[in-house]
């Protein structure tokens, strides 16, 4: 029996990487030198640590930083390769992508250039790996400013045949309450896009309450503090909001002390649907298929179970139905295929 095996080669759908939080330092000190920034940044040195051993408390800082180290389009049509090749390694066949336009706008870059930057480096990715990436737009949370300008974005006409299908909310939730984003969402849902929103980090299930109620978003992140929150709980299950989760994200940030103190088996007892993500992999330090092996092994899951939260992922994405059933039937196929091959009865 080889779990490991199992999960390292069955199919997978990522609903929640952040395209920031996912570029090797390698690459980074790559683009920095090439686009000379040690040469403007003070304290430059520092950053490239942080980089390696990242305070928590200032990830949103560091990711902001080191990405405007990416000042051309090829170097984001680079990372976005990159990580292409990484979900590949990992079986995902197809994920949705957060990415925060404002860090390469800010720094010059037009929206049109950054569109055709990420999509050179998808469909780079899409030939030679044959991963399939969407858009999610990112509003950090302490810019409820451009929340009009990133919907705006997300919703022209470039953007949707540039594969945007969505907006995100993402940052610490005590940097602005969730009603400044509500026009941004509300447009989201009349267009029927993706809205994905962080909550819980801050507020518990406070936060999440209020998240919800002015946001009513079609996916929660994180989510820190729902399990314990009944209320919370039956309302993610009454409006079929599906729960992502990151357990790295809940160690790194010091909310639990391993992962067997996740509140992971409790959350699918209560009937919430479940989708497991790797959100950050480089500053978390850990990939989709470390996520999946920890739910097992630590988070007491079994195959099956683990299969059926593999399968939220694929009924949750915003792939059209048809593509959705084919793909869901695949996963199916190869699901059976290796179990009988890894885990035989």
């Amino acid at each position: 029996m080889s779990i490991e095996k199992f999960i390292r080669e069955m199919p997978k759908v990522e609903l929640n990487i952040h395209l920031e939080g996912s570029i090797q330092k390698e690459t980074l000190l790559i683009i920095a030198e090439q686009n000379e920034v040690s040469e403007s940044l003070k304290h430059f040195n520092q950053w490239v640590q942080l980089i390696d051993k990242p305070d928590y408390a200032r990830l949103d800082e560091i990711v902001t930083t080191t990405c405007k180290w990416l000042q051309q389009p090829e170097d984001l049509t680079h990372a976005v390769y990159e990580l292409g090749v990484s979900l590949a390694k990992q079986n995902v066949r197809y994920a949705e992508v957060s990415i925060t336009p404002t860090i390469y706008t800010e720094n010059g870059m037009s929206f049109e250039d950054f569109l055709t930057a990420i999509n050179d480096g998808r469909d780079r990715a899409a030939r030679a790996w044959g991963v399939r990436m969407a858009w999610i737009l990112n509003i950090p949370r302490q810019q409820p400013r451009i929340s009009d300008e990133i919907i705006r974005l997300a919703t022209g006409a470039n953007a949707k045949r540039g594969g945007v299908i969505g907006i995100g909310l993402s940052g610490r939730e005590d940097a602005q309450p969730a009603g400044q984003f509500e026009r941004a969402f509300r447009t989201a849902e009349k267009k029927e896009m993706v809205r994905a929103a962080q909550a819980g980090d801050k507020h518990g299930a406070e936060g999440i309450l209020d998240v919800i109620n002015a946001l009513a978003p079609s996916r929660l992140i994180d989510g820190w503090g729902s399990a314990d929150a009944p209320d919370v709980l039956s309302l993610l299950t009454d409006q079929g909001i599906p729960l992502v989760v990151c357990m790295s994200r809940a160690l790194c940030f010091g909310q639990v002390a391993s992962y067997s103190a996740y509140p992971l088996r409790y959350l699918h007892d209560q009937g919430t649907t479940l989708i497991i993500s790797s959100e950050m992999p480089h500053y978390f330090k850990r990939t989709l298929n470390d996520e999946y092996l920890a739910a097992v092994e630590h988070g007491k899951l079994s195959i099956e179970e683990l299969e059926a939260v593999a399968l939220n992922a694929v009924y949750a994405c915003h792939l059209p139905e048809a593509e959705k059933a084919k793909l869901l039937e695949t996963f199916l196929q190869d699901y059976a295929r290796l179990k009988a091959e890894y885990v035989p009865a």
